[in-house]
């Protein structure tokens, strides 16, 4: 079986299962415990953070651990409930994840929120003229995805940040009602791991990560929170571990998986900035010769900085992708879409909101490849997509 869905999840790196198996083995003190075996294990997420935190570019005391991505996302949105009780409107994008879409649609269902949901262009990109002209003296936070679990586009989150915090600050000049400057927050679940994520680069006040996009196992994740943000409401009640903002004994283990694999991570850009790249680049290329005559377009940016250089949103004409993806599904992994989604028949949200004609929008996988994947992976899978779709299309002709 060929990988090509490493979007929807990683496999978990070899070294991060031995890191997370020793810790579990050796590590299994409580933290809060003042023996020998929790201030081992106390030092052990120390380390964690840090790991995390280097990553990121930030202090490590800016990190805090959670369950993964959707509880980090759900810690930032419904944060502003308490700590903006007169700033009632958030700014998001029509491309986010459904972690955001789905909280942002109960913050305005059951607490009155304003949502406002910005278009993106042909290319999957939020305008930053359309996000300042979006702000409003009572916008208490923006939520914009780094980069696009679907089609690769990357955000220019440091211009949207910058730009809507000063429109916002000019806005409040004159504002008497004592409003909170504006927040940032971007979900670069994607990002982290494939290219090269600062916080102070991006100029934003929360940002999540989820660790089964970076090959640490699925339930860990993290939020970063710029020091010196106002306290948002907390999730979780009880005791005051991860200094009180998030309850309940931490999980040791996966803290140690999930720094482990920033570690890696870091290593791994450090050593092969361009790796991922060259094999979605090959794999472009081998489809596009290999159906040189089949009506095929690329959704979401084709250059190399404006998307990530892991994935390869291709759309068929006149294809069926779930089809397709049966056919080749014991030899080749791949999504049609959102994984998130690939139960549905309809076309994503995600391509919907970029206008992408409905004859390309059904017939597109998203292929996206990993640090395990090798140029002999690319050449047979490429041969056994371009075989499916010719199928799929004789099938069609015949029926017709």
């Amino acid at each position: 079986m060929i990988y090509l869905d490493y979007n929807a999840t990683t496999p978990v790196d070899k070294r991060v299962i031995s890191a997370l198996t020793q810790c579990l083995e050796e590590t299994y003190g409580n933290p809060s415990s003042t023996h020998q075996l929790g201030q081992a294990a106390k030092a052990a997420l120390c380390t964690a953070r840090a790991q995390v935190a280097a990553l990121l570019g930030c202090p490590s005391d800016a990190i805090l651990f959670v369950s993964g991505g959707t509880e980090s996302i759900n810690y930032v949105l419904k944060g502003m409930l308490a700590s903006h009780k007169a700033q009632r409107h958030i700014i998001t994008s029509a491309v986010e994840h459904v972690a955001v879409s789905a909280t942002c649609k109960y913050l305005a269902e059951t607490h009155g929120f304003e949502i406002t949901t910005l278009p993106v262009d042909a290319l999957g990109r939020v305008a930053v003229d359309d996000v300042i002209a979006a702000v409003r003296p009572t916008t208490c936070l923006i939520s914009i995805m780094h980069a696009n679990n679907e089609v690769g586009t990357i955000q220019p989150i440091g211009a949207i940040a910058a730009a809507a915090r000063a429109h916002h600050a000019a806005l409040l000049v004159d504002d008497t009602r004592g409003l909170s400057p504006l927040l940032l927050h971007t979900d670069a679940s994607q990002s982290i791991g494939k290219i090269h994520v600062d916080v102070d680069a991006l100029h934003v006040d929360f940002l999540t990560v989820a660790g089964h996009k970076l090959y640490a196992p699925k339930g860990i994740g993290a939020l970063y929170i710029r020091p010196g943000t106002r306290r948002l409401e907390t999730l979780m009640h009880g005791a005051g571990h991860e200094n009180g903002l998030r309850a309940g004994t931490e999980n040791i283990p996966y803290a140690v998986a999930l720094g482990t694999a920033c570690a890696l991570a870091r290593d791994y850009l450090q050593a092969h900035p361009r790796a991922l790249w060259t094999l979605r680049s090959a794999l472009y290329t081998q489809l596009h010769d290999k159906l040189r005559d089949v009506d095929m377009a690329v959704n979401g940016p084709s250059t190399e900085h404006d998307v990530l250089p892991n994935t390869l949103s291709i759309g068929f004409a006149n294809v069926q992708a779930s089809a397709l993806l049966h056919a080749i599904e014991d030899r080749v992994a791949a999504s049609a879409g959102s994984a998130c989604h690939s139960h549905a028949t309809s076309i994503s949200a995600v391509l919907r909101a970029m206008h992408v004609p409905a004859t390309y929008a059904m017939g597109t996988l998203r292929l996206s490849v990993g640090r395990e994947t090798t140029l002999d992976e690319i050449n047979t899978a490429s041969t056994i997509i371009a075989d499916g779709v010719r199928q799929q299309l004789q099938k069609k002709r015949r029926v017709a």
